[in-house]
């Protein structure tokens, strides 16, 4: 029997031998989700602003807002790019900044910011004052802790108790990721989650909210593998790089290969681990999958998987479905054709609803803005 939605919908989707009928993504579509919100973003460095880029790429407009002289501090480099493509930009100098937003909010639908609770304070943005002038608004205000005090990424990933177990062994110290775990994830991931799910609730009772979303504390929310190892192990987690997700486990960890490059084998369940030994012609490490603190089988995959360089492991997994991946550089990921859909003008979350999406120009939305809203900006760039 068909979906009831239509096939138009639908695709016919086939792996590892079998078909069925799946939702056809809509990632990359240019589909404008958003495209009734308004977003005023007065944010700088990265969880804030990527809350916007996002925003703006399932179709919302955001209005960017930067004081002068100089504008976004972040202008000018790469990141500002990455971050803006698509905003409309309004700059007016501080002693005008009020007065900006009490032209903006009244027909907004979201405001981003990241602001210390005396800095909110200070420039009219306390949370009680706003929803109180503007009873429909979703307030949301990124911070690393509820005090506000300054931080970044390590610092909060440090506090919540995870950069600890980012040790391969107990005498290492933690390695400093590269990928910001804490303001994506704890940052600008939480907040849209949040946003969209009070976005959702707002067109059924009209009410808006004050969102607070604190990196510190939603680290640690996301930190389900810790709470799992808690709860496992009565209350005491093993030291870091002991644990079965962290490379105690033969079946579970990243293997150099002869020309030193990595593997990565997650082959948790048994039926991948017994079909992946088999394949490689090993199926004495069969009954060694889950085998925690002897150094035989790790040894022995070791020796087995440096036989063979990078190129030769990836021709020979192709097509194969043992959870056994190649490590990718990301400069290798670029060339991948899974990434074109995903890889325009840099990084972008969602075909854009209207097409490329250039930076503005600092201040360039000023009549646009007073077209839409109905007043002038004064002091303005």
């Amino acid at each position: 029997m068909f979906p009831p939605f239509g096939t138009a919908s639908w695709e016919l989707y086939s792996a590892t031998g079998s078909a069925y009928l799946r939702k056809k993504p809509f990632f990359g579509r240019a589909v404008s989700w958003l495209g009734d919100i308004v977003v005023v973003e007065l944010a700088r460095l990265l969880p804030a602003p990527l809350v916007g880029t996002v925003l703006r790429d399932l179709g919302a407009t955001v209005i960017k807002i930067e004081l002068l002289p100089k504008g976004d501090s972040l202008r000018g480099t790469a990141l500002f790019e990455l971050l803006n493509r698509g905003k409309r930009s309004v700059a007016v100098p501080p002693d005008q900044l009020s007065r900006l937003l009490e032209g903006l909010l009244p027909k907004a639908d979201v405001l981003v910011t990241n602001y210390r609770p005396e800095t909110q304070a200070s420039i009219g943005l306390s949370p009680e004052k706003v929803l109180q002038a503007y009873p429909h608004l979703l307030y949301v205000n990124l911070l690393g802790t509820p005090d506000g005090r300054p931080g970044h990424d390590l610092n909060f990933l440090a506090e919540s108790g995870v950069l600890d177990r980012m040790r391969p062994s107990p005498e290492s110290p933690p390695l400093v990721p590269s990928f910001l775990l804490g303001d994506i994830l704890g940052g600008t991931a939480s907040a849209l989650i949040r946003l969209l799910a009070a976005l959702y609730r707002r067109t059924r009772t009209g009410q808006g909210a004050y969102l607070p979303i604190y990196l510190r504390e939603e680290i640690f929310r996301w930190s389900v593998s810790l709470a799992h190892l808690h709860r496992l192990f009565g209350g005491q987690l093993p030291p870091p790089g002991s644990d079965f997700l962290s490379g105690a486990l033969p079946c579970y960890r990243v293997y150099p290969t002869q020309d030193n490059r990595y593997l990565a084998v997650a082959a948790l369940e048994e039926k991948f681990w017994q079909a992946f030994c088999e394949f490689v012609g090993r199926p004495d490490l069969q009954p060694y999958g889950k085998v925690m603190g002897d150094p035989y089988p790790h040894r022995e995959m070791e020796s087995m998987i440096r036989q063979r360089t990078w190129t030769e492991w990836k021709a020979l997994l192709e097509g194969t479905a043992f959870c056994v991946t190649p490590v990718y550089t990301f400069e290798e990921v670029l060339t991948q054709p899974w990434v074109q859909e995903a890889w325009r003008e840099g990084f972008l979350f969602f075909a854009p609803p209207d097409g490329p999406t250039p930076v503005p120009e600092l201040g360039e939305a000023r009549e646009w803005v007073e077209d839409r809203f109905g007043f002038l900006i004064s002091g303005s760039h």
